[in-house]
């Protein structure tokens, strides 16, 4: 990659615990089918998956707790609590089925 990319994308994302999380959340979603792969077709499921990555939220939660600003905190356990029912629903779906 040359300088003036790294410089570029370093303008636009700027590593934060904010990022860490969404990146994570962004597993969940995927593997729930929420996020749709350019490509790939039809849209696959892996709950287990989705509950791993919930489980490394939750840990991150655990391990920063007393360390966060009260925005990364609000932020962390709400997408928590959104990855939680988001694999409540699919799961309730897919029992239907």
């Amino acid at each position: 990659m040359t300088e003036s990319k790294k410089n570029d994308i370093s303008s636009i994302v700027t590593p934060s615990f904010e990022s860490l999380v969404s990146s994570i959340y962004s597993a969940v979603l995927l593997n729930l089918g929420e996020i749709k792969v350019r490509g790939v077709d039809p849209i696959s499921q892996n709950f287990e998956i989705a509950e791993f990555n919930i489980g490394l939220l939750e840990m991150l939660e655990e391990k920063t707790r007393r360390n966060l600003t009260e925005q990364e905190r609000s932020y962390l356990e709400g997408v928590i609590r959104n990855s939680k029912a988001k694999l409540s629903e699919h799961r309730e779906k897919a029992s239907s089925n």
